[in-house]
């Protein structure tokens, strides 16, 4: 129980982490404010306000990065000179990586909240129903950051984890088409349908906005598989590192 006491120390070092704030909050601010006002009064094919689906997917982009905060202090805490205090502190170090994880996606999630408060509230953003979004915000947010981990269990240079983890976002990012045209490949195709969070969530909550929940729960269902595979994965590397 004594690493439950480590909590409000962690939230505070979290919040103190200007460098994220700046990345995973004020970045994505400034640019979805840009295009609000480069989009102005276009329409997508449906004749809804193209800046909504701008609006949601950066949203939903920049959860994809919020692994980089639990990898971090992961980081500081178990694999560098600190962990030698940590060895001697009467705590769990499995448990005390666990409370840095949970406390790593939660703040993820409370960042992706705020932007999610920022383009509905701020931007008039139609996102639907709010509690569907912010669970399915809450689940991209996990699963990175469960990618994260497993990186920084699997490799053993710091900076190379971050630079995959890197790799992961943007990879998203490329293969769900937002930079450049994707060639309709069959493999391409399968994992935008079936392994890419990005396009997972973004189709979760756009079936949801069309009132299509079966559908909506299909890739909800295909996050939430993801993250069950990836958090046996941590479990396992995590066991043999930590």
């Amino acid at each position: 129980m004594r690493v439950l006491r480590t909590i409000p120390y962690t939230v505070i070092r979290m919040s103190r982490d200007y460098i994220t704030l700046l990345l995973l909050l004020v970045v994505p601010i400034i640019l979805i404010t840009i295009f609000y006002f480069v989009l102005g009064d276009l329409k997508n094919q449906y004749g809804d306000p193209a800046f909504y689906d701008t609006a949601q997917l950066m949203t939903l982009v920049f959860q994809l990065f919020g692994g980089s905060i639990v990898i971090a202090h992961i980081q500081d805490d178990l694999f560098s000179p600190r962990r030698q205090r940590l060895m001697v502190a009467p705590i769990s170090r499995p448990f005390y990586a666990l409370s840095i994880s949970l406390c790593g996606m939660l703040y993820s999630i409370f960042l992706g909240f705020l932007l999610f408060l920022f383009t509905g509230i701020g931007l008039k953003v139609e996102w639907g129903n709010g509690f569907w979004v912010m669970y399915i915000i809450g689940l991209l947010a996990v699963l990175s950051s469960l990618v994260s981990l497993i990186l920084i269990f699997a490799v053993k240079n710091f900076k190379l984890a971050e630079r995959l983890s890197e790799v992961y976002g943007i990879g998203c990012i490329v293969l769900a088409g937002l930079f450049f045209p994707i060639p309709d490949y069959t493999v391409i195709t399968f994992i935008n349908e079936y392994l890419n969070p990005l396009l997972l969530a973004a189709n979760a909550i756009g079936y949801a906005q069309s009132n299509l929940f079966p559908d909506a729960y299909i890739y909800m269902f295909r996050l939430g598989v993801g993250i069950v595979i990836t958090f046996i994965i941590v479990f396992v590397l995590g066991r043999r590192k930590i």
